[in-house]
């Protein structure tokens, strides 16, 4: 039966029965949770110096199914029940406000590479050319960033479609999807509701999917070829800024352009041309 409690509070409870390398596990979860809530247990068994399988027994020890239940309840911890008035409220009364969110989102993005080395990105940006069409999904904040990688994508020649509309207009745009599409689903906290909908029509037409994500991970449903790129924004019991998740699609936008130089080059001129004549 599965136990109840937290991770934090399963660990302590079977501490005694815990191996050097299941504390070295421990460690990696504890020291950097919110790293960890997004890895797959290969990645958090490698920066433990363990083989995989240990992160896997680890798991079971605290009365978890499997890993991959251990890492959805430490993302379950780091959401938590707060709302977004408590988490404001933290982020106040910490003071200083310059000076405590510079700090942070300093420590967030110089773990960024970490979480998202540059091959991964590359993979993306590979995924990204080889696309015959580009859609993305975003509800909330996120439809910020959805915002910059339309237009940023749309310079560089690539055939976008915007998927932040109502769900209406998302279903109807999905009516073409099609294998040789990609879906790029942008979503941090919590998942959109439709989510599930949206993966299982890429799962049916057999297009691609991309997700750049904090502690979502891989969203469950979605195919095993599913590129994901999880940075970490911090504490999630603090009010959260798009810092991080910006980084990485101004570096995914950039590692498409560099991977087909030519190509950007030029779709820019073209832009630089047709700006003169619409604006002239």
């Amino acid at each position: 039966m599965l136990e109840q409690g937290s991770l934090r509070h399963r660990i302590d409870a079977h501490r005694p029965r815990l191996s050097p390398g299941d504390l070295r596990v421990v460690d990696v979860l504890l020291s950097h949770p919110a790293e960890a809530a997004v890895l797959p247990a290969e990645q958090v068994a490698t920066r433990a110096g363990v083989h995989v399988a240990a992160a896997t027994r680890l798991a079971q020890k605290l009365g978890y199914t499997g890993y991959p239940q251990l890492r959805n309840g430490l993302q379950a911890e780091l959401l938590g029940a707060v709302d977004a008035e408590d988490r404001i409220r933290t982020r106040l009364d910490r003071g200083a406000l310059l000076a405590t969110v510079i700090d942070d989102e300093l420590t967030s993005l110089r773990e960024l590479p970490r979480a998202v080395p540059q091959p991964l990105i590359d993979e993306a940006a590979t995924r990204v050319l080889a696309a015959r069409r580009v859609l993305i999904f975003a509800r909330g904040n996120a439809t910020v960033l959805a915002g910059l990688l339309v237009r940023r994508l749309r310079r560089f020649g690539t055939l976008v479609t915007d998927l932040t509309g109502p769900d209406r207009d998302v279903a109807e745009e999905l009516v073409s999807l099609q294998p040789g599409d990609l879906v790029v689903v942008l979503a941090f906290r919590r998942p959109s509701r439709v989510l599930p909908a949206l993966l299982e029509t890429v799962r049916e037409t057999g297009a691609g999917l991309l997700v750049l994500t904090d502690v979502l991970g891989q969203p469950d449903g979605a195919p095993d070829s599913t590129v994901v790129l999880a940075a970490p924004r911090g504490n999630g019991r603090e009010y959260q800024s798009l810092t991080v998740p910006m980084a990485l699609a101004n570096a995914l936008v950039l590692a498409v352009a560099q991977a087909d130089q030519t190509r950007a080059s030029t779709a820019l001129t073209r832009l630089d041309t047709l700006l003169e004549r619409f604006e002239s």
